[in-house]
């Protein structure tokens, strides 16, 4: 399951290059297969395929676990959700069974969305803000002091684990690292936070 780390390095490899494939940065979108209808949020097939094709990939951001591909003009989103993957492959390989949405890109390649249990979304926006405004900070970002997250903490009476996955207090963590976090904190999942 894609959490924060996870989407960040696939964020990474599909900017810089890596996990066997060439950086996207550059590369123009010349055509958009939907092969599962219910993998795009927003606009319609027939808009999604109308504006982005043309359009060139500028660069490859993260939100929280949404992965945000700054296009010309537009900005795709992505949810990786249970079991999605993004990949990188050439133009002419064989479609794999669970490829839900295919961007033919120059150079022989296209971006393949892979997502066996058919959780994850895409949205093609103009503006992310109303997908993305209601994310809380990401765990890393300097804003995020622990004076700052003692008093998040602080303000909410919740069961600790449910807390740290809400998307809306802190966001990118998912179930195996908030495990991970509560356990070396010595604190147990369903004990309250304190309160203020």
């Amino acid at each position: 399951m894609p959490e924060l780390p996870e989407v960040e390095t696939i964020r990474r490899a599909l900017r810089d290059g890596g996990r066997d494939g060439p950086p996207l940065v550059g590369r123009r979108v010349q055509a958009a297969h939907l092969l599962w209808e219910r993998t795009l949020a927003v606009p319609s097939p027939a808009e999604f395929q109308r504006r982005i094709t043309g359009q060139m990939i500028q660069d490859v951001g993260r939100r929280g676990k949404f992965l945000l591909f700054g296009l010309s003009p537009d900005i795709l989103l992505i949810h990786l959700r249970m079991s999605g993957d993004l990949l990188v492959e050439p133009y002419d390989a064989p479609l794999a069974a669970h490829h839900r949405l295919v961007l033919d890109l120059d150079g022989d390649l296209r971006l393949a969305f892979n997502d066996p249990r058919k959780f994850g979304r895409a949205w093609l926006v103009s503006d992310p803000k109303d997908i993305l405004e209601g994310l809380g900070p990401e765990p890393l970002s300097p804003e995020l002091t622990s004076q700052a997250f003692y008093e998040r903490l602080h303000s909410h009476h919740r069961q600790l684990k449910p807390l740290l996955l809400d998307q809306t207090f802190l966001a990118g963590l998912g179930n195996i690292y908030a495990d991970e976090a509560l356990h070396q904190a010595g604190l147990h999942p369903l004990d309250n936070a304190p309160p203020a």
